[in-house]
């Protein structure tokens, strides 16, 4: 059997490097868990990072933090929005208790995931929007080897 390519962040990616590593380091977040969550949220794009480009949800800056729902951080500081992004991707975690369910909350809502918790257990995935299976399933994909997630 081949080896699985590990992913590596982006070039562009290399001026948030140890931000990340070091928000990952604090929360006991997996390895390139929080790298490749904020590829998915922001691919590293300068116009989403510096809030040229917003989500039709208002989401702003690296980790596409939405003000309106998280009103105590700058989401166009990278380095605010990384260190909170690692916090309560930590604290979705140990509500919900896998990084699944975790990363589901982070993109779909807290809300959400526990409603499809209650009505499906879980299979809880298959219930969530599109976006929402892409998200976790491409994500863990990733970072999943090696990394115990």
């Amino acid at each position: 059997m081949l080896p699985r390519k590990v992913w590596a962040a982006p070039a562009a990616a290399n001026p948030y490097l140890a931000d990340i590593a070091a928000a990952e380091h604090l929360n006991d977040l997996p390895p390139s868990l929080l790298a490749r969550l904020l590829y998915q949220e922001s691919r590293y794009r300068p116009d989403i990072i510096n809030g040229e480009t917003k989500s039709s949800a208002g989401a702003l800056g690296i980790a596409q933090i939405v003000p309106r729902w998280h009103p105590n951080v700058n989401p166009l500081k990278p380095t605010d929005s990384i260190f909170y992004a690692a916090n309560y991707l930590r604290r979705l975690f140990d509500k919900f208790g896998t990084w699944a369910k975790a990363l589901g909350a982070y993109n779909w809502g807290q809300g959400n995931v526990g409603k499809a918790i209650d009505a499906h257990g879980e299979n809880w995935l298959s219930y969530a929007p599109t976006e929402t299976k892409n998200y976790v399933t491409q994500i863990l994909r990733d970072v999943d080897e090696g990394a115990n997630v």
